[in-house]
């Protein structure tokens, strides 16, 4: 029997746990998913980094890990919102309960990603693509949060896979597959393939 990995990954989780805690806990009308914010460190006193941000403003060139005053040069009408760790906790644990309800094979790989063992209970739900819906959609209108959902024979390839389009998608990447949908990435997209390495590759390439 084909092993079946899912990796499941929350989608700019602090941004997304935040936003979600602000809409239904706070009685918050903004949605920080839909504008320019970022989860960082203290804006009043222009120190910290860029933790997380919204899709729209990666649009700007925002990155994880970068300072804030130059994430502000990039977007000076970025919102910037101080992180709340106790509630991401919460909001992680949740998460991960309701991976467990779907296979008692849950590996924990950060705060905000886990692998699930589906060989031995996915026929319980259907095939891997559509159970991997189910979780996702069930995450979603459960917590208010979106994920994406790598599917495939092992863990390498399920994190490469959930690293597709996001957000809130399910793509498989089978061994059959990889000509097709791994070949054409760049040497970046690689799992554990960092700058440093990235361009070191690339200038072995030249």
């Amino acid at each position: 029997m084909e092993s079946i990995v899912f990796h499941i990954g929350v989608n700019s989780a602090f941004l997304s746990w935040e936003a979600v805690y602000r809409l239904f806990h706070r009685g918050g009308t903004l949605d920080l998913r839909e504008i320019p914010s970022a989860v960082g460190g203290d804006a009043s006193l222009r120190h910290g980094i860029i933790l997380a941000k919204s899709i729209l403003a990666k649009t700007y060139g925002i990155k994880t890990g970068q300072i804030l005053s130059e994430a502000k040069q990039k977007c000076p009408n970025l919102m910037l919102v101080p992180p709340n760790y106790s509630q991401y906790e919460q909001c992680s644990e949740a998460f991960l309960d309701i991976l467990r309800e779907y296979t008692d094979v849950v590996e924990q790989y950060s705060v905000d990603e886990a692998f699930l063992d589906m060989t031995a209970s996915c026929h319980l739900f259907g095939i891997p693509e559509e159970t991997a819906v189910q979780i996702k959609d069930h995450i979603r209108d459960e917590l208010g949060f979106t994920v994406n959902i790598g599917v495939s024979s092992n863990k390498l390839l399920a994190k490469m896979a959930s690293d597709f389009h996001k957000p809130d998608m399910v793509h498989t990447l089978y061994p059959r597959e990889i000509r097709e949908k791994m070949w054409p990435l760049p040497v970046s997209e690689l799992f554990f393939v960092g700058r440093a390495t990235a361009k070191k590759l690339f200038d072995m390439s030249e």
